[in-house]
């Protein structure tokens, strides 16, 4: 990004443009799975993600960055959740969680290897475009596969599209993202802040308007009949808390900069450790809801989270200590995170609306990942003594990390599950 003489605000618009794309997309692509079928879809997805790619490749100025960002976030927001609902729907009920559990797991590859391979082609060819342009022929090979693999359903062909609640629906959303984005800055932007809250509150009244009068003969955009259940709620709940712990990945790297005296490429690799252990979690995961239950395992998970950041927070001067319990905080991460809530919201569903069911849940996480980060620089910057980071101030996003573990925890135990353990 050196090339375009980038502030580093404006830097920072790069990922979050993605993330904004990601969860508005999400659901309208979710929907149209459910509508349209997953194949058409699924094929759509690859193709919008493959021309978003060449437009970052070739892009010779920092706004067509931005468009091809935006561009490769409406193509990957559906890839993983209708693969999710592919392996709900094929496997059987005492099965799906490990099934699931895969999805998590490749995900997490995916994460670990993505900056590895970034790095080996930004070193080997010193130009970051490059990476975009490996993109290229992968997914023309995912694509093939996708055309010869995937079965031609034709979706629900008695309804027709529910465009206005769409638009309405994502306009708000959109609105709410936005004025969570610049609510970092709260002091500079606050009454664009306050404006957009409002806009989105608007815009949520028209959606809720306009479902209540939509015709039997369009399928709504999100079914408000499961919004309305309790366990959906929070389900959708716990997978926002959830997202929250993965900005902790953002802050681990300056915390053991700044802790240990460790370089910049050295404090990233000691990310390897919750990363490895957010993999061991997902296949955890979805072997606890397989055998003991979608309850047991987000307990389970909730518990462990709670405890290693715990004593992260309260072994905070102490490295090797952070090493093993970050890895045990991945552990809970990948088990909570990778199947029960997955499986919960696609039972809860039914195979009509298991699509938008995921696809609200992954919204949710991406909303999570926006939050976390304004409520853990804020806390951050209150024990900073001036500009400088004190370790009070790194102790703080632990326990905050550990409270929401315990809220998460306290929601797994109560919720109600009779639904969401049959088919």
């Amino acid at each position: 990004m050196h090339q375009y003489q980038l502030t580093p605000t404006a830097v920072s618009w790069v990922s979050g443009l993605y993330t904004l794309g990601l969860v508005i997309a999400t659901p309208v692509v979710d929907n149209w799975a459910d509508l349209f079928g997953e194949r058409r879809v699924f094929l759509s997805e690859l193709a919008l993600w493959f021309v978003g790619a060449l437009v970052t490749f070739v892009a010779p100025s920092y706004s067509l960055v931005l468009v091809g960002r935006l561009l490769q976030a409406a193509g990957d927001c559906g890839i993983i959740v209708m693969s999710i609902d592919a392996m709900i729907a094929a496997a059987r009920h005492n099965h799906q969680g490990r099934k699931v559990s895969l999805m998590g797991i490749m995900s997490g590859l995916a994460a670990l290897l993505a900056p590895i391979i970034a790095g080996i082609t930004l070193g080997a060819t010193g130009n970051w475009h490059n990476f975009y342009g490996l993109m290229l022929p992968l997914l023309v090979i995912l694509f093939m596969l996708g055309w010869k693999v995937l079965s031609n359903e034709g979706g629900q062909v008695k309804y027709s599209a529910d465009w206005l609640g769409a638009l309405a629906f994502s306009a708000g959303l959109a609105a709410w993202m936005l004025a969570l984005m610049f609510a970092q800055h709260l002091l500079q932007h606050w009454s664009l802040v306050v404006g957009l809250v409002i806009v989105g509150v608007i815009f949520f009244a028209l959606f809720v308007r306009i479902e209540h009068r939509l015709p039997t003969t369009q399928l709504p955009f999100l079914p408000l009949k499961l919004l309305r259940q309790r366990p959906y709620q929070q389900t959708i709940l716990l997978g926002t808390l959830g997202g929250m712990f993965f900005a902790l990945f953002v802050y681990i790297p300056t915390y053991l900069s700044a802790s240990f005296d460790l370089s910049a490429q050295a404090a990233g690799m000691m990310l390897t450790a919750p990363g490895l252990g957010s993999l061991l979690g997902a296949l955890f995961g979805g072997l606890l809801v397989d055998k003991m239950g979608n309850r047991f395992a987000m307990v389970s998970a909730a518990g462990l989270l709670a405890l290693s950041t715990l004593g992260i927070a309260l072994t905070i001067t102490n490295l090797r200590a952070f090493l093993g319990l970050a890895f045990l905080m991945g552990i809970g991460m990948g088990a909570l995170m990778s199947a029960p809530l997955q499986v919960i919201a696609g039972r809860l569903a039914g195979h009509s609306n298991r699509a938008q069911a995921i696809g609200g849940l992954s919204a949710g996480k991406k909303v999570g990942l926006t939050i976390a980060p304004l409520l853990f620089a804020t806390s951050m910057d209150l024990l900073s003594m001036g500009h400088h980071l004190t370790t009070a101030s790194f102790q703080s996003i632990f326990f905050i990390s550990a409270a929401l573990a315990v809220v998460c925890l306290i929601i797994a135990a109560i919720m109600p599950l009779g639904e969401a353990n049959h088919e």
